[in-house]
């Protein structure tokens, strides 16, 4: 921004210098002088221009080569009117350059206002911003410069609307809205100089035909410096870097030039206003035009609705996302510890006073064998399948969480009675004994369970833990695969799931029985 700023201040300055010379020239030799200066500008922007349609591609190649087409066809304009001064001639051949010019001038910026990643949606919110500025400029332009000029010159104001002031208009307003996008974007300054050069030149044009009603000088109220200002613009705009990617209308939606479009808008609305007031009605072109402004306006405000509720779904939905994956484990779709955490708090919060809340501790029984003996990926495999195992042989409400390495955990709210939690860690270690398809191997699980319970809601999670802890070493210590509880009395007697029947299952074809790290092997 900060260099468009100084590229901007440098070419109103010599504007503003030209404009102060024009009046001590004379009429003739001011037209000639201020052609000739034009006409160099517009040489140096055509060659900028190519230059920058040779190093780019695709679309922007095509953009650039047409702003440098309307480069020269504003030199070969100026140079027309040269030619029209000295012959005492008033052919039309000038101006027909001049709106090509401005129509080559207007698709380069649409072409490269559209380069990029810009979805269906966002070239709908900025075609009906171009439609709506446009609106509002051309109610101000037929306010302050249209109708007076047609009470001052019949029969010139519809033609010269529609060849020429028209097109200028709507690339005003193309500029406007592009501006509004990329100001912000440190990498758009030839886009943002493209943008201001055609805005100064739409404002030029205006005041020369205020300046023709009335019959002022032709340099008169800055269309001198108008022309110089937009054509250095233009040449500034053809000799700054071109960015990766010129232009994504995603880029920013946010900021204080977002407001710009807004600017014409409300003046227009001022104005029809200002008229109402003081004249007590409204033309019927006044009319029109502010009705069809406004009836835009509230077209891109549901616009903008649609997109804040499209926005507002998608940040919950990632939200959401997010929350899901925090609590987690990505590998096996569990709970992970903070999802068990949490809970463990909400189930023990919502307990009764004798309400009754269960944790197992479930540790598989030399599962580093099998990371070792054949790899990481089999290893996960197992993880996943276990994860299945446990899912299948708890209730429905329970949740099962994956600690961390090959550590899960169980949450079991509501229990009938306190023996419930050894009944449930028993039937766990009995859907482990399904085999396991690892990819090189079917491999037999085996485990070993700590359990406790909770009576009421004056436990915490880790206390639970901690109890369920003490109850799996007891496990592990009494041969594993066999569910321990926490006490001195075991909540429905010590048994365990048969170590030799979990061991020896019969399965046909190759399988792994998994029983601790010195017993990893196979056998047929």
């Amino acid at each position: 921004m900060r260099g468009v700023g100084r590229k901007s201040g440098t070419a109103i300055a010599a504007g503003l210098a030209v404009q102060g010379l024009l009046p001590l020239l004379g009429s003739r030799t001011g037209v000639v002088a201020d052609n000739v200066l034009l006409a160099l500008i517009a040489l140096v922007t055509t060659l900028g221009h190519r230059r920058q349609a040779r190093t780019s591609r695709g679309q922007q190649r095509w953009a650039w080569s047409l702003a440098a087409a309307a480069a020269g066809l504003w030199s070969a304009s100026s140079v027309v009117d040269t030619v029209d001064v000295f012959l005492s001639a008033d052919a039309s051949l000038d101006e027909l350059l001049a709106v090509g010019a401005a129509l080559c001038s207007l698709v380069a910026l649409v072409l490269l206002g559209s380069a990029g990643r810009a979805g269906h949606g966002d070239r709908l919110s900025r075609l009906l911003d171009v439609a709506t500025v446009s609106g509002a400029l051309f109610l101000l332009a037929w306010e302050f410069v249209i109708e007076p000029a047609q009470a001052r010159l019949p029969g010139l104001s519809g033609p010269l609307v529609v060849s020429v002031l028209l097109p200028e208009l709507i690339g005003a307003a193309y500029a406007v809205v592009l501006l509004s996008r990329s100001l912000s974007h440190r990498g758009d300054t030839a886009l943002t100089l493209l943008a201001l050069g055609l805005l100064a030149f739409a404002a030029t044009m205006l005041l020369a035909v205020h300046n023709l009603a009335h019959q002022l000088p032709w340099y008169a109220t800055g269309v001198g410096a108008g022309y110089v200002i937009a054509g250095l613009l233009t040449a500034l705009a053809s000799r700054a870097p071109l960015p990766p990617e010129t232009f994504t209308e995603q880029a920013h939606r946010a900021g204080r030039w977002l407001l710009l479009p807004y600017l014409p808008v409300s003046l227009a609305f001022a104005v029809a206003a200002w008229r109402y007031l003081h004249t007590g009605s409204l033309t019927a072109a006044l009319f029109w035009l502010l009705l069809a402004t406004a009836t835009l306006v509230l077209v891109r405000q549901f616009l903008n609705l649609r997109v804040n509720q499209r926005l507002a779904d998608e940040l919950r939905r990632r939200g959401a996302e997010l929350a899901h994956q925090a609590a987690h484990d990505p590998l096996t779709g569990l709970a992970n510890r903070a999802g068990f955490q949490q809970r463990a708090e909400a189930e023990l919060a919502a307990a009764g006073p004798d309400g009754l809340t269960g944790v197992l501790l479930i540790d598989l029984d030399g599962f580093k064998a099998v990371n070792d003996t054949y790899g990481h990926a089999a290893g996960d495999a197992l993880l996943v399948g276990v994860a299945a195992r446990l899912r299948a042989g708890v209730r429905g409400d329970d949740t099962v969480a994956r600690l961390g390495g090959d550590e899960f955990a169980v949450v079991l709210p509501h229990l009938n009675d306190p023996g419930e939690v050894y009944d449930i860690g028993l039937r766990v270690l009995h859907q482990l004994t399904e085999p396991i398809d690892v990819g090189v191997a079917v491999i037999t699980a085996r485990g070993s369970v700590g359990a406790t319970v909770g009576v009421g809601g004056r436990h915490e999670p880790l206390d639970l833990v901690e109890q369920a802890d003490v109850a799996l070493y007891e496990a592990k210590a009494a041969g594993k695969g066999v569910v321990r509880t926490h006490g001195s009395v075991l909540i429905g007697g010590p048994g365990s799931v048969g170590g030799d029947r979990i061991g020896n299952a019969p399965h046909a074809g190759e399988h792994v029985v998994l029983h601790d790290e010195q017993h990893v092997g196979r056998r047929a």
